[in-house]
């Protein structure tokens, strides 16, 4: 063995174990939303104090390691897009929606989010178009519609219209990614970014809360919703320190796998904690929307590639 990670086959254990964990974290999103938007937390409230305690514990590993924070005028409009729309637009969306949708239902509309960035990086030049991710895109597209689907993925054919916004999250997140390579500040370390945004996220919801008058003040009440949303902050700030470690031990396509883990375990936390039912429907959009995904992450050029 090699560090006591890797055996004598050359299969790496750590980064599994660790990605897993990405999975496992970033798969519980739905549902610890979806915990305290039933205990009468709003939306705004829970991306707050998610996004603003990650962010001390980003900041204090960052500084730790001595890390600096770009503050020039490229490195905070690097924040302020990938705070406001890849976090709190696409948080607070899925807050809003779990309390109407099952768990389950939000983590497999999550998964849409690669075929989304896709789109969005040819839309804007980023990537030029190539079949076999073009293919990936309608497979994904199609998966999206089973998800939709009236008396499929859903309970109710009532809860359409939240079904439908749902989708407002993945655009979120596609949004930020094409945005996280056009528009970040040059030398800067992913740790810095991310705290950084973190507390641009906070701010950003911190004032939405403000103006609704949905402010939660955390320090008022010390009960089970207080602790689960400690908890949530934790998961959250701890997530992407796996995120970054996963990237420099494993590489960025290694990484792109998490997707899968998200969607399994965002539907097996919600079946543990919600009773949630799985349907045909639901595994058929799991099965297709993820043949989607990895036609279109197939179809990606390797760096240096005619």
């Amino acid at each position: 063995m090699s560090n006591g990670t890797e055996t004598r086959t050359g299969f790496r254990w750590l980064p599994l174990v660790m990605l897993l964990g990405l999975g496992a974290l970033w798969g519980a999103n739905p549902t610890f939303s979806k915990v305290l938007v039933t205990n009468d937390l709003s939306p705004a409230a829970v991306v707050f104090w998610q996004t603003f305690l990650a962010g001390l514990l980003l900041g204090a590993v960052c500084l730790a390691r001595g890390i600096r924070i770009p503050l020039t005028g490229r490195a905070i409009a690097y924040y302020l897009v990938i705070g406001l729309v890849g976090i709190d637009l696409a948080y607070m969306t899925l807050v809003f929606v779990v309390r109407h949708v099952p768990a389950g239902f939000a983590a497999v509309v999550i998964l849409i989010s690669p075929v989304l960035t896709y789109v969005i990086a040819v839309a804007v030049r980023l990537e030029t178009v190539n079949p076999i991710r073009a293919i990936g895109i309608a497979i994904g597209f199609a998966g999206a519609g089973l998800l939709v689907f009236p008396q499929g993925s859903l309970p109710s054919p009532d809860l359409l219209p939240y079904a439908l916004l749902a989708f407002i999250t993945p655009v979120g997140y596609a949004t930020a990614n094409v945005y996280s390579e056009w528009g970040r500040p040059d030398g800067a370390e992913n740790l810095a970014l991310a705290t950084a945004t973190m507390f641009a996220a906070a701010a950003g919801a911190g004032l939405f809360s403000l103006f609704d008058g949905s402010f939660h003040p955390i320090w008022a009440e010390t009960g089970e919703r207080e602790l689960i949303l400690l908890a949530y902050a934790v998961a959250t700030g701890l997530a992407f320190l796996l995120f970054y470690k996963i990237v420099s031990s494993a590489g960025a396509v290694y990484l792109g796998q998490v997707g899968y883990l998200v969607t399994l375990f965002g539907v097996g936390w919600g079946v543990l904690f919600f009773g949630e039912s799985t349907t045909v429907w639901l595994w058929a959009a799991i099965v297709v929307v993820g043949l989607g995904v990895a036609m279109v992450n197939l179809g990606k050029r390797k760096p240096g590639a005619d």
